[in-house]
C-alpha cells in the first residue's frame, strides 16, 4: 500500500516541479523583456539625436531617419560655429564650484541639524525643502533687482561674472545639501562620535575624522544634485551671464539662432550629445556613493 502511494506521489511531485520551473522561466523572460523595453525607451532619444547629428545641415530633421551618406564632419563643424569649448569650460567651472561649496557647507550645517535638537528644528528642515522646491521663475526678478541695487550702491559689477551665478545657484543647492546631509548623518550611529569625544577628540575633530568618512556617500549625493542643477540651468544663466561667462545650456540655442539661414539641427544634436558626457562620466565614477547615499537617506529622516 505504501509502495503504491509512493508511485502515485512521484508524478504529482514531478508535475509540480515542472510547473514551478515553467513559471520561473516565464518570470525570467518577462523581466528580460521589460528590461529590453526600458533600455529601448532610454536609448531611443539618444539614437535619434545621433542619427540627426550624422546628417548634413540640409537634411537634418527633415530627411530619412538613417543618414545617407554619413556626415561625420558635424562633430568638427560644431566647435567652430559657436565657442562651444568656452561654454563647456564655463559650465564646468560654475557647476563644480557650486556643487563643491554646497556639499561642504551643507555637510557642516547638516551635522548640526542632524545631531542636535533645538527649537524650531523641524520647521527649519521643512523650510529647507520648501526653498529648494520654490520655482526659479518666482525668485529671478527679485534676485536681479537686488543685484542691480547692490551694483549701484557699491559701484561694483556683479551681473555677468562667475561669482554671482554661483551664489544664485547656492540659493537652491545649499538647502537641499543641508537637508540631505542632515538625513544621512542622522542615520549614522552617534556612539562612534561619543567614543571619539571620550578619547579626547573635539567636536570638530570628531566631525572630520569620524563623521566625514562615514558621510562621504551623502556628501557625494549633495554634490551631484548641486552640480546637475547648475549644469542644466537655463533660466538664471540666460539673465546673469555675459558673453564671456555664458554657459553651455544657454549657448546651445545659438545653433538655432535667427542669424543663420536655417537652424543647424545636426550640430545642435551633436553638441547636445557632447554636453551629456561630463554628467555621464561623473555618474559612472560615483554611482556607488549615490546608491549608498540615497538608500541611507530613505531609511531615516
Amino acid at each position: 500500500m505504501n509502495a503504491r502511494s509512493a508511485v502515485q506521489t512521484r508524478p504529482a511531485t514531478a508535475t509540480s516541479q515542472a510547473q514551478a520551473s515553467l513559471s520561473a522561466s516565464v518570470r525570467t523572460i518577462g523581466r528580460y523583456v521589460l528590461a529590453l523595453v526600458y533600455v529601448g525607451f532610454v536609448l531611443a532619444p539618444l539614437l535619434y539625436m545621433l542619427s540627426v547629428a550624422l546628417h548634413d545641415a540640409a537634411t537634418a530633421g527633415a530627411g530619412p531617419i538613417l543618414p545617407h551618406p554619413v556626415h561625420w564632419q558635424t562633430f568638427r563643424e560644431m566647435w567652430s560655429t559657436i565657442p562651444l569649448l568656452t561654454y563647456i569650460k564655463n559650465s564646468l567651472l560654475i557647476a563644480i564650484c557650486a556643487g563643491a561649496i554646497a556639499a561642504i557647507l551643507g555637510m557642516g550645517c547638516g551635522y548640526v541639524v542632524g545631531r542636535f535638537r533645538f527649537r524650531f528644528r523641524e520647521p527649519f528642515r521643512i523650510a529647507l525643502l520648501a526653498t529648494y522646491l520654490t520655482p526659479g521663475v518666482l525668485v529671478l526678478l527679485p534676485l536681479y533687482v537686488i543685484y542691480v541695487v547692490i551694483q549701484r550702491t557699491l559701484h561694483v559689477t556683479l551681473i555677468g561674472g562667475y561669482g554671482i551665478v554661483i551664489i544664485t545657484y547656492l540659493t537652491f543647492a545649499l538647502p537641499f545639501a543641508i537637508w540631505m546631509s542632515s538625513v544621512y548623518i542622522a542615520s549614522l550611529p552617534a556612539e562612534l562620535e561619543e567614543a571619539a569625544l571620550v578619547d579626547g577628540a573635539t567636536r570638530l575633530q570628531a566631525l572630520r575624522y569620524v563623521v566625514l568618512p562615514l558621510a562621504l556617500p551623502g556628501l557625494v549625493v549633495a554634490f551631484i544634485f548641486s552640480f546637475l542643477h547648475a549644469w542644466n540651468d537655463v533660466l538664471f544663466a540666460s539673465v546673469l551671464t555675459s558673453p564671456a561667462t555664458r554657459t553651455l545650456a544657454v549657448g546651445l540655442q545659438y545653433y538655432a539662432a535667427q542669424n543663420y539661414a536655417f537652424p543647424l539641427w545636426n550640430q545642435l544634436m551633436g553638441a547636445s550629445l557632447v554636453s551629456a558626457i561630463p554628467a555621464v562620466v561623473l555618474f559612472f565614477f560615483v554611482q556607488r556613493y549615490i546608491v549608498q547615499g540615497l538608500a541611507a537617506g530613505s531609511l531615516k529622516g
